[in-house]
């Protein structure tokens, strides 16, 4: 639960490209875009195997995923299935576009269609893949480095768990404006340290003009999200806000913006000129 002081900040009320804001020196002022674009360019996406070039690709957000934690977006092409295998760490994923497939194996996998949550257990044996014609596109963080690993077999019965995007349940931002934006925690506590979540924002809503200790990336799942200017991102853009760096950010469509969070720190908000 964030601390009362955030709850006063939180937002009032009424745009996927790839920007970046820089902090500025001592007082925080609102920061340019830097880059946007109307979807991830072909090539900011990277093999996440070397020796499989048309197979899943990435484009990284935060951390590294050869040492440790990190967040990304994942792109399978379309009809993509990949052999069982495991992870030394969990993962928690956002489905953004297309129908990604999760589970004990192709035939047991479970169809997770946008705006879906998923939990994928560490060492748990399992298939991933892409079903219908059009490539996916899901959002995510994983606990630990990535280390895949092909699995002998299935396990006996998944313990993944699933959230529809109609059934996850937000908790409001300020636990005295219940309409207005709520998050929905994925990894770690935000009162705390580093955490990543999934943030619905009501359309049309504004945030006042505020600032955060911590640096984070950000990825758009659904709606037409402002941030820092007057770029509009869509689903599958993203952006990188440098910690102090003063900004808004808005939901520019009619309907709810969704988008997933990756923050560097523990959650904290300091209004702005």
């Amino acid at each position: 639960m964030l601390s009362s002081s955030i709850f006063s900040l939180i937002l009032i009320g009424c745009p996927a490209k790839s920007t970046t804001e820089t902090a500025a020196p001592k007082q925080a002022v609102e920061t340019a875009v830097a880059v946007a674009t109307d979807a991830p360019p072909d090539g900011d996406w990277k093999a996440v195997y070397p020796n499989m070039p048309s197979g899943p690709k990435m484009i990284l957000l935060s951390g590294n995923p050869g040492e440790g934690a990190f967040s990304a977006m994942v792109k399978l092409p379309a009809g993509h299935g990949s052999e069982l295998h495991t992870h030394p760490a969990a993962f928690h994923g956002v489905s953004v576009s297309g129908t990604v497939t999760n589970g004990r194996t192709a035939e047991d996998a479970v169809e997770l269609s946008p705006g879906s949550v998923w939990t994928q257990p560490a060492d748990e044996a399992h298939y991933t893949g892409c079903a219908g014609d059009t490539d996916c596109i899901f959002v995510g963080h994983m606990e630990g480095a990535m280390g895949t690993n092909t699995a002998d077999g299935p396990v006996e019965a998944s313990t993944q768990t699933i959230t529809a995007g109609p059934d996850v349940t937000y908790t409001p931002v300020n636990l005295e404006a219940p309409q207005g934006p709520g998050m929905f925690a994925l990894s770690g506590d935000m009162t705390k340290g580093a955490f990543t979540a999934v943030v619905n924002f009501p359309g049309g809503a504004t945030s006042p003009k505020h600032s955060h200790s911590s640096s984070y990336a950000a990825a758009v799942v659904s709606g037409t999200v402002s941030h820092g200017g007057d770029t509009n991102m869509n689903a599958g853009d993203h952006w990188t806000q440098e910690g102090g760096a003063a900004h808004v950010t808005a939901c520019a469509s009619e309907t709810p913006c969704v988008f997933f969070v990756s923050m560097e720190g523990a959650m904290d908000m300091t209004p702005a000129e």
